[in-house]
């Protein structure tokens, strides 16, 4: 994935040359004129066309939650990090659109309500192209918008651009590689750019057993210096005769800065019925911090969490599903919450 971001403070952007209005209109046309193109293609004697909306809606209960007292100073303002990751509630509608084997479009809004005077709009779209029966390449743009009700608070908007290409011989052998760029602003002023590189793979050994990989590189580039990382993330898949299969994951993190984190965990999921679906996931995660990097939002100099997850996927009739989605969390930054998701999907 090739990736561009940037976020400029609410007065940047109202001083720029485009407005959030002129921006939607300008993409809209774009879509309109982009879809009467797709559409010539898609006509013909192979030609068909396949739309799938999809909504959801997420509740947050926080059970127990505190955040410690830090001075931040007159012009910084720091996300919180637990409830940008999970905000109270959070709606999204999703439309995919394929115009022709070939081509495929995804729309998508979500507004997430992070706190009683803040929130956050994510719009987003990507289009694939098979450029031939194994091999596909994508572009994303995604645009990102966190706003706050206080007229004092400085407001930020990001924008993101992706490019990427995959290849996938019939299920056997999948590779994938990316490179993104991310450039952003802080409300401090600070510009940090990222260069982003992934390679990720599968192999499946046999018809029930498959072998995943994949390598995240970061290098953040800012007046403050430059600060490489690396992810390396290992995935053993296990499919059963009793129509079970079993995920096995665990991802490692490190940068030059003295943060490590281990993430393991292990899926469950099972056929109940034809058309009932059940997953069940636990993820437990570490954190440690060397004492002078450690985040001032950080208790101590490590973190460490459990979640678990349960996922239903209920088929009401051919062309129409219900998602049912419950997650527990719980870390020694005394946190606990419980998730809830409701969502369904039409496949015109």
């Amino acid at each position: 994935m090739i990736g561009f971001k940037s976020r400029f403070g609410r007065s940047e952007l109202n001083d720029g040359i485009l407005s959030r209005q002129q921006i939607i209109v300008l993409l809209s046309t774009c879509l309109l004129v982009f879809c009467i193109t797709a559409e010539l293609f898609a006509i013909g004697p192979t030609g068909w066309y396949n739309t799938k909306i999809k909504a959801e809606y997420q509740f947050s209960d926080y059970g127990e939650y505190s955040f410690p007292e830090v001075e931040y100073g007159d012009s910084i303002q720091f996300i919180d990090p637990y409830v940008f990751s999970f905000p109270e509630h959070r709606s999204l509608v999703k439309i995919i659109q394929s115009f022709g084997p070939k081509k495929a479009l995804e729309l998508r809004y979500e507004n997430s309500v992070l706190s009683s005077d803040k929130q956050q709009d994510r719009y987003y779209s990507r289009y694939d192209q098979n450029i031939s029966d194994l091999t596909t390449v994508y572009g994303v743009y995604q645009s990102l918008d966190l706003s706050y009700d206080s007229p004092d608070s400085i407001s930020s908007v990001g924008h993101m651009m992706s490019l990427g290409i995959k290849h996938d011989r019939s299920g056997w052998i999948k590779g994938e590689t990316s490179f993104s760029y991310d450039n952003s602003k802080a409300p401090s002023g600070l510009i940090t750019e990222t260069f982003m590189p992934m390679v990720q793979g599968r192999w499946s050994i046999d018809s029930y057993t498959a072998l995943s990989a994949r390598w995240d590189g970061y290098w953040a580039v800012s007046d403050s210096g430059t600060v490489p990382a690396h992810a390396f993330t290992v995935f053993v898949s296990r499919y059963f005769p009793t129509e079970t299969a079993v995920h096995l994951f665990s991802r490692f993190y490190r940068n030059e800065d003295g943060v490590e984190s281990i993430s393991p965990a292990v899926e469950v999921a099972q056929y109940v019925l034809w058309n009932l679906t059940a997953r069940m996931t636990y993820r437990f995660y570490r954190n440690w911090f060397e004492s002078e990097n450690a985040p001032p939002t950080i208790e101590g100099n490590s973190l460490t969490a459990h979640s678990i997850r349960t996922n239903i996927e209920y088929e009401i009739m051919s062309d129409v599903k219900m998602l049912i989605k419950y997650r527990w969390y719980s870390s020694d930054q005394n946190i606990k919450m419980s998730t809830y998701l409701l969502g369904f999907e039409y496949n015109l």
